[in-house]
């Protein structure tokens, strides 16, 4: 037994329903008296529809039966094409039977079959175009999908999407607006059919036009013809080309309950034109709709996407700015340059208009210590006091109508700004001063902007501490200074007794004496210590150089120990070394021995040349003492050299002890060189 398939089946049916039909059909055809005659009705099925009649006429003339079927299938198909019913096309049957003298059955069934079978085929076709219209509508939901998924720019996606949509429904113009909420105003940001210089410049005001209106009832509007619809004003076309049909869908974020719309809801509006005159569909509605519903979910994770890499911004640009007030505030002293650069910050921050920083004196009274934005401020104001005396931060939203201030109208007014805030300056738990913004609209300052204003609070009280901790340290320091000269001035007037005691014991003995040459250099000794002690009482506190020390050294020991007979020459070379004042006092006195030792040992007879070197090298510092005493006859009583005595004692235990270096004598055929080498120690200011 052969398969049967659904359309075998089918076909049995309609032969057993015609069947029944053609009983009925010929009981009540032979029952009811008709008041034309079958020759006018199939004329006038002629004259209505030309193709039937033709047909008609072909069967009068076609004997064969086989054709006779086929051009009554024909009739049917073309019967059911017209929109005939299946009723008159029975009494069309029933006629031709008469006519054609054929059986009334065979006529009808042939008849019917084709009409049903012609039906079955226009809804498959039907069938068809409704899944191939919905495929396109799941393919274009899938790109726009995965538009929003692939990328973060929102401008790039809504394009893909009115280009995607314009497709699918098959329409001229598909474009969205997105709603600026502080406006109230639909602003178009993607267009496909119309001119992409109108894309961010046309704009609809909510409930104005076919866009507005949808946007204002948060559901679709359809019109057909906008220009025969009194309800709506003349949508604003920004293309070149007059457009009639319009259908505009809102775009809303929905809550838990699907249809409770509020206005801050509203994200925007999609909109698609023909410029002929079209009734959508409810499944052309549907889907705009669902498009409408994705760009909702889409545009609000690109705006919080969008928001959140603004607040990212914003806090890096905020951490920068904190970042470089601080490290302004740790290398500038100056205290007007660190105020006025808090002031600038704190403006472009938080897009207030100008700034002012007020700081309190010790007097009471506060006076204005940095302004940026405006330089018309000339005296300070009631609300800047009020901070400082409550020590609370102080806000006000309408300078012209806030009652606690009723002077401040008129001083807004004289300065243009209508919003103030202002935050107390704190340090060690005392108010001493305070920052105060301006803004020139009205203006809330939120809680990022109060938060961010404390922060700079905080940094302009540093500052202001800083600078009042540097003044009064500065202040110690001259004091200290001051008493540090006076008691080098001291010292050295004592040691200058001293010294002159000894010269005037040493005018007592015999000057070739023993006893006199251990006078003459203790004196030098003093002498030394003292010529420290005068650079020292003139000079930075505690603070000199070794070519001030070499010099004030030689000044004594040239004096004491050199004769007018015998002239040394003295040379001081170098680099710049500052030493303290222990350094200096130990240098001084091992450079004394050093020149005493040359100019008794190796230059009595003739004189000569000394030179004294002060050198810098991995991080130690060298002095040499040359003397070119090798060059000339030496006394019978330094055969010895240099080799010995107290001096050399001194110099080594100095060396050693005190400097923690070393020293050496190097002996050589023209000269004789002294060498001292000790750390380096860096003095305050002074580079490392």
């Amino acid at each position: 037994m052969p398969h049967s398939t659904g359309s075998d089946r089918f076909n049995e049916a309609i032969i057993i329903f015609a069947r029944f039909c053609m009983e009925d059909i010929m009981y009540q055809a032979d029952t009811i008296q008709t008041e034309t005659t079958d020759f006018d009705f199939i004329e006038s099925i002629g004259h209505t529809w030309p193709r039937i009649g033709e047909l008609i006429t072909d069967l009068y003339h076609d004997q064969a039966i086989e054709t006779r079927m086929g051009r009554l299938r024909h009739i049917g198909a073309i019967w059911y094409s017209q929109g005939g019913s299946a009723d008159i096309l029975t009494e069309l049957g029933l006629a031709l039977a008469e006519r054609l003298s054929l059986a009334r059955g065979l006529v009808i069934s042939e008849l019917l079959l084709a009409y049903g079978a012609t039906q079955e085929e226009q809804r498959t076709r039907d069938w068809e175009t409704h899944l191939l219209n919905r495929v396109a509508e799941l393919d274009g939901l899938h790109r726009i999908i995965c538009a929003a998924n692939s990328t973060l720019d929102l401008d790039a996606s809504l394009q893909m999407v009115v280009e995607t949509v314009a497709q699918v429904v098959g329409v001229e113009v598909c474009s969205i607006y997105l709603y600026e909420y502080h406006r109230n105003e639909l602003v178009l940001r993607a267009t496909h059919g119309l001119n992409q210089a109108s894309v961010g410049q046309a704009v609809t005001r909510v409930g104005e036009g076919v866009t507005g209106w949808a946007a204002q009832l948060g559901a679709p509007v359809a019109v057909r013809d906008i220009f025969e619809d009194p309800r709506y004003m003349i949508e604003p076309q920004p293309g070149e080309q007059v457009f009639h049909s319009m259908l505009a869908v809102p775009i809303v974020l929905f809550s838990a309950g699907r249809f409770q719309y509020s206005a801050d809801k509203l994200l925007g509006a999609i909109s698609i034109q023909t410029r002929g005159p079209r009734d959508f569909t409810q499944e052309e509605n549907n889907f705009v709709e669902v498009v409408a519903g994705e760009l909702a979910f889409f545009i609000t994770n690109a705006q919080l996407y969008q928001q959140t890499d603004d607040r990212l911004h914003q806090k890096v640009l905020e951490l920068t700015t904190l970042q470089q007030v601080s490290k302004h505030i740790a290398e500038q002293i100056g205290l007007r340059e660190v105020l006025n650069l808090i002031a600038e910050k704190a403006v472009d921050l938080s897009k207030a208009n100008h700034a002012d920083i007020f700081q309190l004196n010790d007097d009471g009274t506060l006076q204005l210590a940095a302004s940026y934005g405006n330089n018309m401020r000339d005296k300070v104001h009631t609300f800047a006091v009020e901070t400082v005396r409550t020590g609370q931060p102080l806000a006000v939203l309408n300078a012209y109508q806030d009652e606690r201030f009723p002077e401040l109208a008129q001083v807004a007014q004289h300065e243009g700004f209508h919003s103030i805030f202002c935050m107390p300056l704190r340090a060690r738990e005392h108010t001493i001063g305070s920052i105060c913004l301006y803004t020139n609209q009205p203006h809330h300052f939120d809680y990022d902007q109060v938060r961010l204003l404390s922060t700079f609070a905080d940094e302009a009280a540093i500052a202001i501490e800083n600078a009042r901790l540097y003044d009064e340290s500065q202040r110690a320091l001259a004091v200290k200074s001051a008493m540090l000269q006076e008691m080098h001035h001291r010292v050295r007037n004592n040691l200058q007794t001293i010294s002159a005691l000894l010269a005037m014991q040493l005018r007592r003995l015999n000057s070739s004496s023993q006893d006199a040459q251990a006078l003459r250099e203790s004196v030098a000794r003093i002498q030394s210590i003292a010529a420290v002690h005068n650079l020292l009482c003139r000079e930075d506190v505690g603070v000199t150089t070794m070519a001030a020390v070499i010099r004030q050294v030689i000044e004594s020991a040239s004096t004491g120990l050199v004769s007018s007979e015998h002239p040394v020459q003295f040379d001081v070379l170098g680099d710049e070394v500052r030493v303290g004042s222990r350094d200096a006092t130990v240098l001084a006195l091992i450079i004394n021995e050093l020149i005493s030792n040359a100019l008794a040992h190796g230059l009595s007879t003739e004189g000569g040349c000394v030179e004294i070197e002060a050198t810098i090298n991995d991080d130690h510092v060298t002095v040499e003492v040359r003397d070119d005493g090798p060059r000339h006859p030496r006394p019978p009583e330094s055969s010895s050299g240099h080799g010995g005595g107290l001096g050399l004692q001194i110099i080594e235990t100095l060396v050693s002890d005190d400097m923690g270096g070393s020293f050496e004598l190097v002996p050589g055929d023209e000269w004789m060189r002294a060498r001292v080498r000790f750390p380096r120690r860096v003095m305050n200011g002074e580079p490392e």
